[in-house]
């Protein structure tokens, strides 16, 4: 019997001994499998306890003697709204449906990617697939979210009925966490799920580094599309339901592609360098990390005067502001692989400012400088190529990110300054006089309100999230004596908010101090940097190729086994990661937008019979990675 059958027809002591019983049978799977929540829920209630009387099944409030679900007519409404909130997610109203990416046809800059993903897409619109709704199947849903429990009877109701593929569950009260365990059968909402993929949170705000890890390692299945459901209304809720749609927006972000990352390869190739960063050492003198954002114009007046007691990183189009002001920066850092950067150095001008850059700059870009110095930038595939013995890491999603990144790895200190990551209420997204020109004051439709380093009015989206979570965890892991942020941006974890008056910087050897950060570059090919042959990665990248293949080649005939297969997929990317992260960077950004496309274009499909969409799917795979491998080829001449 479900648990609403067996709750509505037993008697108060059949109740009492079944929820004495599931009780139990939890206390067992925690044991095994949650050990840390035995002692707390055998502690006496504080607030809130279980209620089996006449009037049905309820929730008592310690403190206030009331209970919590009303009584109308005598009978108690917590299993009838139990029944309610669990009424097909899909379509029931008390439920928010949260979605990723649209995808949309693709640009032919984008070559092979754009034949994988539009070929599908124009498959499913010739196939009739329904583009302005989604289908699931009865009885399955993708990816649902719990805040708060509510006693427990919805989410068991749900586990009887449906498949789960993945859930996160928050609960903030331990008390109501204890009650939903004498109703919930949790060795069955695990085994309901794919490969037991469920989170749970008690008590203490949730995980971020926990969500962000679920919704990546789901980005395919999760994020396609998710329901929602908050059982309370408290600013803890709200804050643990703004940390979960961040974390699914970020997951989102930075794929990139293989015509993106081949860029990256070509323009490495085409530059011989003698000065590459060998291994991080600090110098004796704080870096000051200077940015784009608006609250740069305010800062100009203390980067001028302190000039002499700081190294100055210019990232990006920060060079611009600086150089109007009157100050020349000690370094221009530079990551992007755009062919017109060297008109933008040019312009601004570059001058015989030393450029410290990726190596995926473009040979145009770097031969503007009259001194260059190179670093390899974790995270790109041109990086990865030949396995060098070191990589900055933390250096994306932006220009600021690597400022900031090689400032952690090299200065005894660090002082960010327009490193706002997000948008101020009223102000541009840049410093004036930039390289953007005239801006508009506007917040963008999908931006959300985040804490500020010194203001409340601080805006942010997907990517100003990852590059403020990126700088957090530079911060965390490369440990600089200390992290002032002087921006009027989002708040940074790890970074003082500091106004530029609360502090002196003592006097520094400068030009000694800059001249032992170059030191730190060398030539490569005499120090054996890179420790791996071109021609090895031919035999890897078939392989793997050839594996991928494989998995298109299993029978896959509906959207709950395409869910599960899809995450069998990064589980492989992630393993050949581990052993060599070249190959999933180079293909894995295309491969994740064809998966991520096959996993919406199932859900437009009007029944649960995707056969043909699976088919096609390994068909569009095989021709276009062929194309991959041979322009790969092509490139290193193998």
């Amino acid at each position: 019997m479900g648990i609403l059958e067996i709750l509505r027809s037993s008697s108060c002591e059949e109740i009492q001994k079944f929820c004495e019983q599931r009780f139990s049978n939890n206390m067992t799977f925690f044991a095994e499998y949650y050990p840390h929540l035995i002692t707390p829920l055998q502690q006496p209630a504080n607030d809130y306890r279980l209620y089996i009387g006449k009037e049905g099944i309820n929730i008592i409030d310690v403190k206030n003697n009331t209970l919590v679900y009303d009584i109308v007519d005598g009978k108690s409404m917590m299993l009838d709204i139990s029944e309610d909130l669990a009424y097909n997610p899909p379509i029931n109203k008390k439920w928010d449906r949260y979605f990723g990416s649209e995808t949309s046809i693709m640009g032919d800059e984008f070559r092979n990617t754009a034949k994988m993903c539009n070929g599908l897409l124009e498959f499913v619109t010739n196939n009739k697939a329904t583009t302005q709704a989604y289908h699931l199947p009865n009885g399955l849903l993708p990816s649902i979210t719990m805040l708060g429990l509510g006693g427990g009877i919805a989410l068991q109701i749900l586990a009887e009925n449906y498949f789960i593929h993945s859930f996160l569950i928050f609960e903030e009260n331990l008390d109501m966490f204890r009650i939903a365990c004498f109703f919930i059968d949790f060795p069955l909402l695990f085994v309901k799920t794919n490969n037991n993929s469920g989170y749970m949170f008690i008590e203490s705000l949730i995980n971020r580094e926990a969500i962000i890890s679920y919704f990546a390692l789901r980005r395919f299945s999760a994020c396609a599309i998710r329901f929602e459901l908050a059982m309370y209304n408290t600013p803890t809720i709200q804050s643990v339901k703004d940390i979960i749609y961040e974390a699914h927006s970020l997951a989102m972000r930075g794929w990139g592609t293989f015509e993106d990352e081949i860029i990256g390869v070509t323009n490495k190739k085409a530059t011989k360098t003698s000065r590459i960063l060998i291994e991080p050492k600090r110098v004796n003198a704080p870096i000051c990390v200077v940015g784009n954002g608006p609250s740069l114009d305010s800062l100009l007046p203390f980067i001028k005067d302190n000039k002499d007691k700081m190294i100055i990183f210019s990232c990006g189009t920060a060079l611009k502001p600086l150089l109007n002001y009157g100050i020349k920066p000690d370094f221009q850092i530079e990551i992007e692989r755009h062919d017109y950067l060297d008109k933008v150095l040019l312009e601004a001008p570059l001058d015989d400012i030393p450029l410290l850059c990726a190596s995926v700059l473009n040979k145009n870009a770097k031969e503007v400088a009259k001194e260059l110095y190179i670093f390899e930038r974790e995270g790109s595939a041109a990086a990865a190529l030949n396995r060098p013995k070191f990589q900055v890491g933390f250096a994306a999603p932006f220009v600021g990110n690597a400022g900031a990144a090689l400032a952690a790895y090299l200065g005894s200190d660090v002082l960010l300054c327009g490193i706002d990551c997000g948008y101020k209420k009223g102000s541009t997204k840049h410093a004036k006089g930039s390289h953007y020109g005239e801006e508009k004051a506007e917040i963008p439709e999908d931006a959300y309100r985040v804490d500020g380093n010194f203001s409340d009015d601080i805006y942010s989206d997907s990517l100003f999230s990852l590059s403020r979570a990126t700088l957090e965890e530079a911060f965390a892991r490369l440990n600089p004596f200390n992290v002032l942020n002087l921006s009027d941006g989002a708040y940074i974890k790890g970074a003082k908010p500091t106004l530029a008056d609360e502090f002196e910087l003592k006097k520094i050897n400068k030009k000694q101090e800059i001249k032992n950060l170059k030191s730190l570059f060398g030539d490569p090919s005499e120090i054996g940097f890179y420790s791996k042959d071109d021609k090895i990665y031919m035999f890897e990248i078939l392989a793997f190729k050839r594996h991928l293949s494989d998995m298109f080649k299993q029978k896959i005939t509906n959207k709950k086994d395409l869910f599960n297969c899809l995450d069998r997929f990064i589980d492989e990317i992630v393993k050949v990661a581990k052993r060599d992260d070249f190959i999933t960077i180079l293909f894995g950004g295309s491969i994740s937008h064809f998966l991520y496309t096959i996993a919406l274009a199932a859900l437009h499909i009007p029944s649960d019979n995707i056969l043909p969409l699976w088919k096609k799917a390994g068909e569009l795979f095989d021709e276009n990675c062929e194309k991959m491998i041979a322009e790969f080829r092509e490139t290193l001449k193998l």
